[in-house]
């Protein structure tokens, strides 16, 4: 397995315990991992550069300087109705996911899926929206999109939800969307981000490498995410780096909230039993790869065919294990 292994440090392997070559301690001491964040940026701003046409300048200037991008009003209104009309009404399978006390439900809108739900379609073929993640990501491929509900508090037994501590999904560019169904406040638990944390700086190489070293001597640190290269950051470590405090998105339903996951971010506790419904979109590709698809639609059925045999693997082993699956019926709402 080493020369797959090997093979696998040019590609969005992030596991520093499942790949002993990324996990290796004497490399990272080398800097191997901050290697792979330098180059991975490089390369997803010479593709944005390549892509910058494709959207407008102040979309691409808040891009850049924050990392973030939040368009209220997002859909045409008559659009906007009819999707969640066609969402209220959805019954089928729908995937369960626990993360301590929070329950998620989701629903893969793959081209068969959506095949039966037109306003989805619809909205996969938003042109501004389309343009807007097809840059974004700087792969000019439109992104895997999701129903989401999100049901905070849902569980007793007082586990914590590892999305709620603030981190960085890896180590290199990648983008999340969501258009909300709901208004989202307090109330439901905001998505919360830092602004400009996205940025290569001098001091964030420097906790990538003591990070990387951290990963690398115990594998077991901090629980099942931080091997994983799903870096935690706390209170000083913000400050250390110069982070602004991280901003709450509180918006309205039919608000679009972009954002380069690579900056630090968490999922805002909920103050009490709430759901929140959103399209979710997910945009990560090779980062390693210098150019982008010439063919945006074919490209993403052929990584939505894969993803879908992925998910497939995943809900046997849950059935198996009697632990989250597939269930059938409509999405809870609180």
């Amino acid at each position: 397995m080493l020369p797959l292994r090997i093979a696998a440090v040019f590609t969005w392997d992030k596991s520093f315990r499942n790949n002993p070559v990324i996990g290796s301690y004497l490399l990272n001491r080398l800097g191997l991992h901050v290697f792979r964040v330098v180059v991975a940026h490089a390369l997803f701003r010479f593709r944005l550069f390549l892509l910058s046409p494709m959207v407008p300048v102040e979309d691409r200037r808040q891009f850049l300087r924050d990392g973030y991008i939040v368009k209220k009003d997002f859909l045409p209104q008559q659009q906007f109705a009819a999707l969640a009309d066609e969402l209220a009404g959805y019954e089928g399978e729908i995937r369960e996911i626990s993360e301590g006390d929070t329950a998620t439900q989701r629903l893969f809108l793959t081209y068969d899926v959506r095949r039966s739900m037109p306003q989805c379609e619809r909205l996969t073929r938003y042109a501004v929206l389309d343009r807007l993640l097809r840059y974004t990501s700087s792969k000019n491929r439109p992104p895997f999109f999701f129903v989401e509900n999100v049901q905070q508090h849902a569980m007793d037994g007082g586990r914590i939800d590892p999305q709620k501590d603030l981190h960085t999904d890896t180590f290199h560019p990648c983008v999340k969307a969501w258009i909300y169904l709901d208004d989202v406040n307090q109330g439901n638990g905001p998505f919360v981000y830092i602004p400009r944390s996205h940025r290569l700086t001098w001091a964030r190489l420097k906790w990538e490498y003591r990070e990387s070293l951290r990963s690398s001597a115990d594998k077991k640190l901090g629980g099942a995410r931080y091997w994983d290269g799903s870096f935690r950051l706390s209170d000083q470590d913000r400050l250390e780096m110069g982070l602004p405090k991280p901003t709450r998105m509180q918006v309205p339903a039919n608000t679009l909230v972009l954002a380069n996951v690579c900056g630090f971010h968490c999922r805002g506790d909920a103050a009490g039993q709430s759901s929140r419904m959103a399209i979710w979109m997910q945009a990560r590709d090779n980062p390693f790869n210098p150019l982008f698809t010439p063919f945006p639609r074919a490209t993403a059925r052929l990584f939505e065919t894969a993803w879908s045999s992925h998910l497939k693997r995943i809900d046997k082993k849950m059935a198996e294990s009697g632990a989250d699956g597939i269930s059938r019926g409509r999405f809870e709402r609180r």
